[in-house]
């Protein structure tokens, strides 16, 4: 069960930690989100989420950032060692299930070049 885990070290959390992602990331555009990424230092894999009062109301906005939150534990294992990944849903996003959330997450990592293929 520990590789579904979704511990504390796998989240960005302090600000400067978004600042080093925004500054030497690169970002990435799809339908419904957008996403900015870089390469860690260690080897944990990071999400941090940033979801706007534009996106709708709170329950909305919490739902949004659950559903992203599962899509990425299920599949970091797919992502490159040590990336950095902040991702932005967009206004009026119509992610309503963790399929749809996985599915963007997928578009995103391949539009990205972000899948870990043994290098």
């Amino acid at each position: 069960m520990k590789e579904f885990a979704f511990p504390r070290a796998s989240r960005l959390r302090l600000k400067k930690e978004f600042e080093a992602v925004f500054a030497a990331g690169k970002k990435t555009v799809t339908r419904d989100l957008v996403a900015w990424h870089s390469p860690g230092d260690d080897k944990e894999k990071k999400i941090g989420l940033m979801v706007s009062k534009k996106t709708g109301g709170a329950v909305k906005r919490n739902r949004l950032k659950r559903l992203l939150r599962e899509a990425f534990r299920l599949t970091k294992k797919e992502l490159k060692e040590g990336t950095r990944l902040i991702i932005y849903p967009k206004a009026g996003c119509a992610m309503n299930n963790l399929a749809q959330a996985r599915q963007e997450l997928d578009t995103l990592r391949q539009k990205a070049r972000l899948d870990d293929d043994g290098k």
